[in-house]
């Protein structure tokens, strides 16, 4: 089980991406999530690495996501994996959308520990 100090850290980790606009109780709220998805502490952190480096490159222009749908149509959804392995499925996501500053991250996590993260951020998040 990963501590609070650890979760701690990982949220000002996040919180410190250059151009990253995200709701903070979201954003905790996320790392939180993320503790449950990959409860062994080396794993979490190579997540949280994983999510901030997904997020700087999406900010740069390095990577794109796909468009959504529906009432999910202003975003985009960019999945990749928590720790680079050959073979791997990607197991993580982050939904967002374009700003002038950089991006609006709604949610981001494993896609599908502890729930489904697009059935999350609809029931969640506005």
């Amino acid at each position: 089980m990963i501590d609070t100090a650890t979760i701690r850290d990982a949220v000002r980790m996040v919180a410190g991406v250059d151009g990253l606009a995200m709701n903070p109780d979201d954003l905790v709220d996320d790392v939180a999530l993320m503790a449950q998805a990959w409860p062994e502490e080396e794993d979490f952190m190579r997540a949280v690495l994983a999510v901030c480096t997904a997020m700087s490159d999406l900010i740069s222009g390095k990577v794109e996501g796909k468009s959504l749908k529906y009432d999910l149509s202003d975003w985009h959804s960019f999945r990749f994996q928590h720790h680079r392995a050959r073979g791997a499925k990607a197991d993580a996501r982050i939904i967002y959308r374009h700003i002038e500053t950089g991006i609006h991250v709604k949610g981001f996590g494993n896609r599908h520990k502890p729930q489904d993260i697009y059935r999350h951020m609809m029931a969640e998040r506005t």
